[in-house]
């Protein structure tokens, strides 16, 4: 049964780590119901055995792909029940002669109703106490699917047709030696074409997925729930606001707040090329920001982009976007523990790419407040007896508000208003 912490949270781990049920028996089962033919194995809540959470999910800046999700766990083994050598602990198996605590068993952590993080078993490590009999902890590490399609591998070299960034993510995701199940994923279309290049026998299935994702410029990584998910570009900044942050004690309050402000995301000088064998450089450059803060190119090649002019455009939206310094908020942590029970779900429901905004206020110099609106690019909790802290790494993000007619503000077709 799930746990309630001292502040009010409830939260729930289960791992895989039961026995085989729902398995289909001839002249028993019925078609359509929840039997399959190899069973399923039973999910067991396993929270009053846990001493600390620790997951990590996202990327570590927003110029760098989405790496796979993490999460620990500590939990008590005094009884040895977590051993996989244990024969008389409560999850072995004695059909297969085999304990249940093993490689690649879905572990899932739920903090209410919202899952916070889904993956599977990777290791398991045992610590005896020296010279105490029964004191024992065991570290569970758990990835998300990024490992299962990072060890997947797309089999006879193809070329595929021009297609929407979407439907090359999609055919990769269903070739029969990647076999992504299409209900653990959502793809979107994408507004980048990309181009009839050849896919060498045997590629990485996760590589080539982010260098898609390369080519949309978008967010392709694993949601908390387990999805496989594939943004695409123009989405990502037509968006509203999900949940506000500030200091002034009303709303929802932050603990931490870094900001970042030189030239980590400072490129005035843009080169974009396809992996066309005859491609030209597209080069963009900004002068007056060159001149004031001397050259700095972002080059990207090799790109899945169908023809030149789409490396080109390419090119033009990153240098608008990282041409300037910008002053940033780049880090965010906040404590769950003195949050009302509707803000803490608003916060742990919180998703990669989603927008946030965010108000830090000043008791000297002005202004005497700065709010701005970031997408979250990486989501950590920390979970032990005595609090749950949830950090955020955060990406700047050109929000484009959709045209909307007669209005006196969003007719205006500009930089920040579209026709989408």
């Amino acid at each position: 049964m799930p746990v309630t912490m001292p502040w009010g949270e409830t939260l729930a781990v289960t791992m895989e780590i039961g026995f085989t049920i729902n398995q289909f028996t001839l002249d028993s089962s019925l078609l359509d119901s929840v039997h399959v033919l190899d069973g399923t194995k039973e999910a067991v809540p396993v929270e009053t055995f846990v001493q600390d959470i620790q997951t990590t999910r996202g990327r570590s800046d927003q110029l760098q792909n989405f790496t796979a999700g993490t999460c620990t766990l500590v939990l008590l083994n005094n009884d040895r029940r977590f051993d996989p050598i244990n024969s008389a602990s409560p999850y072995w198996d004695v059909s297969k002669n085999q304990s249940g605590v093993v490689p690649r068993r879905k572990v899932v952590v739920t903090s209410g109703s919202t899952i916070i993080f889904s993956g599977d078993i990777t290791d398991v490590d045992i610590s005896y106490q020296k010279g105490i009999t029964n004191i024992s902890t065991v570290d569970i590490s758990v990835a998300d699917d990024f490992v299962r399609l990072a060890n997947a591998f797309t089999g006879a070299a193809f070329t595929p047709s021009a297609e929407l960034s979407g439907a090359r993510a999609t055919r990769i995701l269903h070739l029969a030696a990647v076999d992504y199940s299409a209900l653990n994923r959502t793809v979107s279309s994408g507004v980048a074409t990309l181009g009839e290049y050849e896919i060498p026998a045997n590629s990485n299935a996760l590589t080539y997925l982010q260098n898609c994702a390369d080519a949309e410029q978008n967010f392709c990584f694993m949601s908390a729930d387990g999805m496989f998910t594939f943004t695409d570009r123009i989405a990502n900044e037509f968006a509203a606001v999900v949940v506000a942050f500030t200091d002034t004690g009303a709303g929802i309050g932050y603990q931490e707040l870094s900001v970042v402000y030189g030239q980590e995301l400072l490129y005035n000088r843009v080169q974009c090329t396809t992996a066309d064998a005859d491609a030209v450089v597209q080069t963009q450059s900004d002068t007056p920001s060159q001149t004031a803060y001397g050259i700095s190119t972002l080059v990207l090649d090799g790109l899945l982009l169908s023809t030149d002019a789409a490396a080109d455009a390419l090119a033009v939206v990153l240098l608008e976007r990282y041409k300037n310094p910008v002053y940033r908020f780049d880090g965010m942590d906040v404590i769950l523990n003195g949050l009302s029970t509707v803000n803490r779900n608003l916060v742990v429901g919180l998703e990669l790419g989603d927008t946030i905004s965010i108000e830090r206020t000043f008791s000297t110099g002005t202004p005497v407040s700065v709010t701005k609106m970031y997408k979250v690019t990486k989501i950590a909790h920390k979970i032990t007896a005595g609090t749950h802290t949830v950090s955020f790494g955060l990406a700047v993000i050109n929000i484009v508000y959709p045209w909307t007619l007669d209005d006196p503000i969003f007719s205006v077709l500009d930089s920040s208003n579209a026709y989408s």
